[in-house]
Formats: C-alpha cells, structure tokens, sequence
C-alpha cells in the first residue's frame, strides 16, 4: 500500500516515548508499504538523521515550523479563533495544511496515517479527490491526561488545562469519530474508543521495546546511581520527577546514603535542571545512548502521577534486565504483574521500601530482572506488536473497496 504518514513532530532522533513510537512504526511498515512522512521541524535536520528517515520512506517532507514562545502563542490564538483547543492550535499551521493537500492530490494514497488525536484537524486538508482512508494511531487519551495533571498542575499550564476542560471537554471524541480506523497502545484506550466511534475498525497496537538493541548486560551495575529515564520536558515527567526528589529520595537515602538520583533526557526544563543542584541528584538532559546509564543502574524508577498511555521505558528497562519499581499509573495498561516483572507502590514510603528491598535483596533483583526480560522477548517485541497495525490497514481499505461501486457504476 501507498501510506501517508502525519506525525506532530520530526522522529529522527527518536528521543522520547512519542517519537520512539512513530520512528518504529515507520520501521515496520516500511518493509510491506510505500510511506510518505510529512512532519513539522523547528530547525533543520542533520544529514545523518535525515538519512535515517530516508531509508525508511519514499519521501520525507520536513516543513519548518517555529517552536519559539511566540510563534506557539500565535497558532494557539489563531486555533481558539477557530473554535479550536489549546492543544490542537499549537499543532496548527498552514504550510502542513497546504503539504497534505498537495500530497494527496497528486498521489493515491490508500491510507493516511496520523499519530495523536489532536492532528485530526488536518483531514480537512486532505484532497476531496483522494481516496484514502485514514487511520489514528491514539498513543494516550488527551483527555484523561489532561483530567489527571490538573490534580498537580500550577500557574500557567494549569489555567491552560483548565480552558482546554471547560471550553472543549469533548473534543477529542468528536476527533476520534473522524477516523475510519483507530489504533491503540492498550486496551484502556481501546474500550475509551469503542464507546465514542462504535462502528469504526480498532485494533490494539501496543507499545513495544527493541529486544535486539535494549539487551541485558553480563556485568552487575556499576553505580548506586537510580535511573529516571524520559523525556524532560513532558509535564507528568517533570512532577515525577520533582516529586520523587522531594518525598521519595530522601527516605531511601536515610536507609542507603550512598544512592544517587540520575534524570536522563531530552530538554530538561529549568525547573529539572535545578534539581541538579540537590546532594545526590544529576540531571543529564540529552544522551547519545541511554542504555549505559540503565545498565550502571540497580534500579529503574518510574514515579509517574499523572500521564496516560503505556510508558516504553518501562518497557526498555525490562529488556535489558533491570528491575523496576514504578506507581501503578505508571505501569498501567502493561501485562506486568507487580511482584513478578516489577514492584509497584504509590505512597512514598511504598516506593522508598520497594527501591529498598531490591538494593538489599540481590535474589529479588536478580528475579526481577530475568521475569522483566522474558515478558519483553515474549510480548513486547516491536515486531509483533505492529502487526495489528497492518491489520487494521486491511480492514479499513478492504471495508472501502466494498464500499464502493463497481466500474462504471454510480454511488447511491
């Protein structure tokens, strides 16, 4: 098939859960199908990340769009104009528009393919000519993210929250009604799904981990260094992270005053990087490669209190054997059994004790590590997690063909 892929942002480097999920996805379908990626960029792409994409993809059509403070402000005003919320206006912009426009009138394309809900406004920009179905890849639901951070959400973003909930509370319902099929990370979003577009084709499409590249390494780890590993700038991270330097580290370290905390990630925000001026705390910010600080660490740690979808470095973590002690929001929508593939906890004193018992504990570690390993090999593969998304591309293209009248026919 001939797909279009829409993604909200440029995946080469794949930093980051979201872009993680698009460059693999590209990855998979690109050894059954032609694929078109159109993305913005806020500035232009090295030759080497370029080429990674390449590769993959008949044609990759980067299109400069400004990430700075006022030009995010202009495409949220200019979206509230259009009775649009926050989050759909800064994803906004006209030269994407006119690029998918232009795409899919010159091009038959079978499927266009849109990563996150809140790109949705961009189907009106598709040719009335095209014949393409279109597919949503949901990787969260926006909705129950956004309900979950206002409980810690302050100042600016969570005025912003609250307008987005008041002026637009359903508005990705209605979005998701536009898709003729819906893919998603677990079945949490599937059953959301199957509520507001009963009649659309859905199909689970799990989140998954390289199994190849995030392998176990045969030294025991090097540091007493915990490892928080995400992209830094997301706002559920950044509570997270906050909060387990706050009410978590400290009661670990009255146990164990040798642990450290290590944020690794992408675009810490200042309010992250001040951490780093805490005993015991280091902030990274971006990594060539995030496997060395996983495999130096004894414990992975996953403090999430708010956020939606399923979180791959948990996943990561696992393939390379470390053991994890997460929040249950954290692990949710995972086939994990707290005890078996990880430990579980959502009180501070609960995580304290967790990272505790597996600092102490080299059997539970040890044990930890193998179930995590063997649940990544099994299930978690990316190569047999997107296969439901081929499957889905034949339902809903196999639904139009039948769809449509025979040559030379005429449509009721």
């Amino acid at each position: 098939m001939k797909v279009l892929v829409l993604s909200p942002w440029f995946p080469s480097p794949p930093f980051g859960g979201a872009l993680i999920r698009v460059y693999q996805t590209l990855r998979y379908l690109s050894r059954r199908h032609q694929l078109t990626l159109l993305a913005p960029i806020s500035r232009v792409p090295s030759a080497e990340h370029l080429a990674v994409l390449t590769d993959l993809c008949e044609r990759v059509i980067p299109v400069p769009v400004s990430d700075r403070p006022a030009a995010v402000l202009r495409r949220m005003a200019s979206g509230l104009a259009r009775g649009l919320p926050l989050i759909q206006g800064v994803h906004r912009d006209r030269r994407i528009a006119g690029q998918l426009r232009a795409l899919t009138s010159a091009h038959d394309y079978d499927i266009v393919h849109v990563e996150h809900s809140f790109m949705a406004p961009y189907l009106a920009s598709i040719s009335p000519q095209s014949g393409a179905r279109t597919v949503l890849s949901m990787h969260n639901v926006e909705s129950l993210r956004f309900r979950r951070e206002l409980q810690t959400a302050r100042g600016a973003r969570r005025l912003a929250l609250l307008t987005d909930s008041v002026l637009f509370d359903s508005w990705e319902e209605r979005a998701v009604r536009r898709f003729d099929g819906i893919a998603t990370v677990s079945a949490l979003e599937e059953a959301w799904a199957r509520v507001r577009a009963p009649s659309t084709p859905i199909a689970v499409v799990p989140n998954g981990v390289d199994t190849d590249y995030f392998v176990p390494t045969a030294t025991a780890p090097a540091s007493r260094a915990l490892v928080f590993a995400a992209l830094m700038n997301y706002p559920p991270n950044i509570d997270a992270a906050v909060w387990f330097c706050d009410a978590v580290l400290p009661l670990i370290i009255a146990r164990h005053p040798d642990v450290r905390f290590r944020i690794v990630g992408d675009k810490p925000t200042p309010q992250v990087l001040a951490l780093a001026r805490r005993p015991g705390v280091e902030v990274t910010g971006r990594v060539p490669d995030v496997r060395p600080h996983m495999a130096e660490a004894p414990v992975v740690v996953v403090p999430l209190r708010s956020g939606a979808g399923t979180r791959l470095k948990i996943l990561e973590a696992m393939a390379m054997g470390r053991p994890v002690v997460s929040t249950r929001l954290g692990a949710e929508g995972l086939q994990v059994t707290d005890g078996v593939h990880l430990l579980l906890g959502d009180t501070p004193a609960a995580l304290a004790a967790h990272v505790s018992a597996v600092l102490e504990r080299p059997d539970l570690g040890a044990a930890l590590s193998n179930a995590g390993r063997r649940l990544t090999t099994e299930t978690y593969d990316w190569r047999s997690c997107l296969t439901s998304l081929d499957e889905l591309f034949d339902r809903v293209t196999h639904a139009s063909a039948r769809s449509r009248p025979p040559a030379g026919g005429i449509a009721s």
